[in-house]
């Protein structure tokens, strides 16, 4: 090949300023908005075992290197409120609030547990019975709401119902709240990423994990262990691309599942079993540390603290 010719096909070869880029931009890195702690099922009462065992967590918790921003409370914060009476459950929730004040620093968002309403059955005339006295306790001013951190849309829902007929509960999303729901969604930027969060599981496997719910060999999972309006909740869900986690309690047992873009994770116990035991089933005593995305995307780093 001559000069000549090499000239030539010079000329052919598109012109290229000095500025131009021609290698490809690698994409944006994901950036972390928040981290926060999840706490859930402490079951605290006045004995020293479980208020010395809350108080390990939230230090746990207070003392890592990359220290979250707030705790996350997936509700049942006392032992029991259903079956006790007015002295034993204000003797349960002053042994919260003792080890709050002691013993932790940071905000607490809470979600009402079926074992934080209190349901003494002779009790049904006092203004503080059923869900009003922790919600008064837990200063979160209603049995469900919705609050933004750091560019996400956090949704805490009331998934615990009374059954006065049998003084009992079942796990159900109520009509009024349902359609708060629906509007809350609704008016929530569609580029925002959403978290839910409920006491009692939306979408588990949880609810397999005994024997005791095979009857007559099928299975038997009632609304106290997953939500009994679960499909209603997954299709609204569906209609918003947005939502991308939900995380629950309840079960003391530790999951994930990935179903239609959402992560449903429910996250153990900081009881364990109920503070008889650190290990309930296969799960360990335990909290969680939530790593949260711009780009929508969750991690979870399941702790134990003793």
């Amino acid at each position: 090949m001559n000069r000549r010719t090499i000239l030539k096909s010079a000329a052919l070869l598109p012109f290229v300023s000095p500025s131009t880029e021609l290698v490809t931009s690698a994409p944006t890195a994901r950036k972390r908005s928040v981290r926060f702690a999840y706490m859930g099922d402490t079951h605290i009462t006045p004995e020293t075992k479980p208020m010395e065992g809350v108080a390990k967590c939230f230090h746990h918790a207070q003392n890592q290197t990359d220290k979250p921003a707030f705790f996350l409370h997936g509700g049942d914060v006392i032992m029991d409120a259903l079956k006790q009476d007015r002295t034993d459950v204000q003797k349960q929730w002053d042994a919260w609030h003792t080890v709050v004040k002691a013993d932790n620093s940071l905000p607490i968002e809470y979600c009402i547990g079926n074992h934080d309403i209190w349901g003494y059955e002779q009790a049904q005339t006092d203004p503080m019975y059923g869900k009003k006295w922790a919600v008064d306790l837990m200063k979160i001013g209603n049995r469900y709401r919705s609050f933004d951190r750091n560019g996400w849309h956090f949704i805490i829902l009331d998934s615990v119902q009374m059954t006065p007929e049998n003084k009992w509960y079942t796990g159900f999303i109520d009509p009024e709240q349902l359609d708060w729901l629906k509007s809350d969604l609704a008016k929530t930027d569609p580029k925002t990423p959403i978290l839910i969060l409920s006491h009692i599981p939306i979408f588990s496997p949880t609810g397999f994990y005994s024997q005791q719910n095979v009857k007559n060999g099928n299975w038997t999972i009632s609304g106290g262990l997953v939500l009994s309006n679960t499909p209603d909740l997954i299709k609204l869900f569906y209609q918003y691309p947005n939502v991308k986690a939900a995380l629950s309690g309840h079960m003391h047992l530790l999951d994930r599942v990935e179903y239609n873009g959402v992560t449903y994770l429910c996250n153990g116990a900081v009881s364990g079993n109920w503070w008889k035991t650190e290990m309930h089933e296969q799960t360990k005593a335990g909290y969680a540390l939530f790593d949260l995305y711009d780009d929508g995307t969750v991690e979870r780093t399941y702790l134990q603290y003793r």
